[in-house]
């Protein structure tokens, strides 16, 4: 009975951690059932994330939030709908000018856009409002805070006032608004490298105890524990010396304590851990996912394994487990796999360019760290031969696998 119970708790402990690392927050009044999960298991998954990866638990009577650092940042770590570096800017302007409301306060655009205004002056920044650009920047950081449930519209719509600078809008903070911007322990402007951002010398023992830590020791477990968290794919050769020595000599303290934490299953393999989730799960991106370009990247990785396996002359080995073949090489792929498939692919891939296609697969497959692309050079890296796939034929499977679902976490760092 004592072992079920603890298999039990064990699996709600699991289930909070990935539902804090698949979302921004948690409201108690958006997703009841999983805030007084994780409040519940609060204490052991805020010691666990604290001590493992440097990442703090936030917990409030209304929501919950952990706060993911990435060690390093991604281009796939971006907000999709933002399409101009001024949109993240104002997005984080709009941050703060909600940080100093009351809760449930309302206000007006009009006044949103002035406070920023002086605010950026300040800063040096010029924000022209009479330009339609910058408005409709604007307009992208407000629809995204909406998204997030960060302010709600109570009048007016901000299109409106991106065609004519002259209507407003009237907004309402919510509760969580003051909530989104992740804490320091100093000023954030006292900071003056990113390194300083992870400095500390006290941490949360597993069993409730406070044990001191050199400054060097923890910064390197939360670094490469935040890669392994956050990362779709971490080689060993990303690692600085000192972390590769680390992962090399404490796999199995890592894969251990992960998959106990968080369910994700870690493999050893010649050029690194790989951690992937051993059943779908609709929390997170995953690979492979249910759009065709996804199965054309297996279809692709499953034609270059091959190649590779035969010899080609295209494809030679650049070390680490690398491969180099050239951007002409995989295009001819591609239209070769599209000749081959076309009846089972969407219409927009049928008849898109060979050249763009062959970069939306790059792009994708890049992001998931399967090839590294660079002009007209493409290098294939290790996990590309596992995942790789092939469409069913008399009710058989052509020979391919893939060896599981692999997340991207979001960052929650907004």
């Amino acid at each position: 009975m004592r072992r079920t119970r603890l298999r039990d708790e064990r699996a709600e402990l699991q289930e909070a951690a990935r539902i804090l690392l698949s979302r921004p927050w948690v409201t108690k009044q958006g997703q009841p059932e999983e805030y007084r999960l994780i409040y519940r298991h609060q204490d052991a998954l805020r010691q666990w994330f604290q001590r493992m990866a440097g990442w703090a638990l936030v917990v409030t009577t209304e929501m919950a939030k952990l706060e993911k650092q990435p060690a390093v940042h991604q281009p796939w770590m971006r907000i999709d709908e933002f399409l101009h570096p001024r949109d993240y800017a104002l997005f984080a302007y709009a941050l703060w000018f909600l940080e100093g409301l009351q809760r449930d306060e309302q206000f007006l655009l009009s006044d949103l856009i002035d406070a920023i205004g002086e605010e950026a002056l300040r800063n040096g920044v010029h924000f022209d409002w009479t330009s339609y650009e910058h408005r409709l920047s604007m307009v992208r950081a407000l629809k995204k805070l909406r998204d997030l449930g960060v302010l709600q519209a109570v009048d007016g719509e901000e299109m409106g006032w991106a065609r004519d600078e002259n209507q407003n809008v009237l907004y309402e903070a919510t509760r969580i608004s003051r909530y989104v911007m992740n804490r320091f322990p100093r000023d954030f402007a006292a900071y003056e490298t990113i390194d300083e951002l992870y400095e500390a010398d006290t941490f949360i023992g597993a069993d409730g105890s406070t044990e001191l830590e050199s400054w060097t020791v923890a910064h390197r477990r939360h670094r490469v524990i935040r890669r392994f968290l956050v990362e779709p794919v971490v080689y060993d050769a990303d690692f600085s010396d000192d972390e590769r020595r680390y992962v090399q000599t404490q796999r199995s303290f890592l894969v251990d304590r992960i998959e106990h934490a968080t369910g994700l299953v870690g493999r050893r393999f010649r050029e690194g851990l790989l951690f992937t989730w051993p059943e779908s799960t609709g929390e997170f991106e995953l690979f492979p996912g249910d759009s065709t370009l996804s199965d054309v990247c297996l279809l692709v990785a499953h034609a270059l394994v091959q190649r590779v396996r035969a010899g080609d002359a295209s494809i030679t080995p650049a070390g680490d487990g690398r491969y180099h073949m050239p951007l002409t090489g995989l295009e001819a792929v591609v239209m070769e796999l599209r000749e081959q498939h076309a009846a089972r692919w969407s219409k927009e891939l049928r008849e898109k360019a060979i050249a763009a296609l062959t970069r939306d697969v790059l792009t994708a497959m890049a992001e998931w760290r399967f090839v590294h692309w660079d002009g007209a050079d493409v290098w294939l890296l290790p996990a590309l031969s596992r995942y790789v796939g092939a469409y069913m034929t008399d009710g058989h499977e052509e020979e391919g696998t893939h060896a599981g679902a692999i997340p991207i976490v979001p960052s929650g760092t907004v």
